[in-house]
């Protein structure tokens, strides 16, 4: 069998050349971006901006609507039907209104809201408006 010498050079070459790239180019633990304090104040900007948003542009499903007896009871049902989520329990003239989640995006309402017109057959999607 005959071995082109000229092609096992090329791929050592090729193997020394990767090895010293791999060396060359990688990054070493001693990044200190984390750790600057221009960093940490940018990165809870960006936290409290986007809990800002989410307390404005969020969908929730309305399940009642109606007097406060009827409403109180079904504030404490709720609490214990819909552990994972937030129910929320409030007054808009001239009716008290539970309303159940933040969400972020329709998708995850409209998946929720099958979920709950099961038990809450009138229950609907809304976008609450902003401040």
């Amino acid at each position: 069998m005959f071995v082109n010498k000229s092609s096992v050079m090329h791929k050592i070459m090729y193997i020394i050349l990767l090895l010293i790239s791999t060396l060359t180019f990688s990054q070493d633990n001693e990044n200190e971006i984390g750790k600057s304090e221009a960093f940490k104040k940018l990165m809870n900007l960006h936290k409290n901006a986007s809990q800002e948003k989410h307390n404005i542009d969020y969908y929730s499903i309305q399940i009642y609507s109606g007097n406060y007896s009827e409403a109180d009871s079904l504030y404490k049902f709720s609490n214990d039907f819909f552990i994972s989520d937030s129910v929320f329990f409030f007054y808009e003239t001239p009716n008290y209104k539970i309303q159940v989640g933040k969400f972020w995006n329709k998708l995850r309402a409209q998946k929720k809201l099958k979920e709950i017109q099961k038990k809450f057959k009138a229950a609907f999607i809304l976008k609450p408006k902003g401040i």
